[in-house]
């Protein structure tokens, strides 16, 4: 079989695979993708076989295998690496990051998001650069490191309302009133909430909207005077 046949054998064992993904077949989708990612490590093709490497650790983690999640994503970092995609190593770099989360490695995830965020800094991803400061900021929030979350939830902000993403944006003022909320600044916390409800509302995220709405309504019975 010539190489030309072999690629597309192993696009076709990955399109079979993302088939099965969208249907929650993980067990059938990590098959294909790792017949995929063989075909593509056989050719010499890294970057090819990183990203099957990722398909294969998404797989692992619906199956709560999240040691072995955590392995393909290592060697698919290395090889996106040793052919010097730094977008891909910034995306996997953030997959890292959530799966620590999950770990609750605290540590290891802020170092995994703070790494993306430089990538992304570097190469000019602005969004990109967004959401790994609300990803910092979320695993300070989990540590109980208020300050630290909202530095990073308005650094992220600043980003968002400067290019323009309002769904972002309106996360950030929810975000920024938990953390307010949370610290018993309440009329702070309404604020930012309100602020989110009207974004929400405009963007038609009516679950979101519904979520900021009780909140604001909880918050409402002991609000500052």
């Amino acid at each position: 079989m010539n190489k030309e046949n072999e690629f597309k054998d192993a696009n076709d064992y990955d399109n079979t695979g993302q088939s099965a993904l969208q249907k929650g077949d993980f067990e059938k989708a990590l098959e294909f993708f790792t017949k995929s990612r063989q075909i593509f490590s056989k050719l010499g093709d890294k970057e090819n076989e990183a990203f099957q490497l990722a398909n294969i650790a998404h797989c692992y983690l619906n199956a709560a295998m999240p040691d072995k999640a955590l392995e393909a994503y290592k060697i698919s970092f290395d090889l996106l690496k040793s052919v010097e995609n730094r977008f891909g190593q910034a995306m996997v770099l953030n997959n890292l990051g959530h799966l620590y989360v999950s770990l609750k490695e605290f540590d290891n995830a802020l170092s995994s998001f703070q790494r993306a965020l430089e990538i992304y800094d570097a190469l000019g991803e602005n969004r990109e650069k967004g959401l790994q400061l609300q990803n910092i900021g979320s695993v300070h929030r989990d540590r109980a490191e208020n300050k630290n979350a909202l530095f990073a939830y308005f650094d992220a902000l600043a980003i968002f309302e400067k290019i323009g993403c309002k769904l972002d944006s309106a996360n950030q003022f929810a975000n920024i009133g938990y953390i307010y909320a949370v610290d018993r600044k309440i009329n702070k916390a309404l604020q930012w909430f309100k602020k989110a409800l009207v974004l929400y509302k405009e963007l038609n995220e009516k679950e979101r909207a519904d979520s900021v709405k009780q909140n604001i309504e909880n918050l409402s019975r002991y609000q500052d005077t």
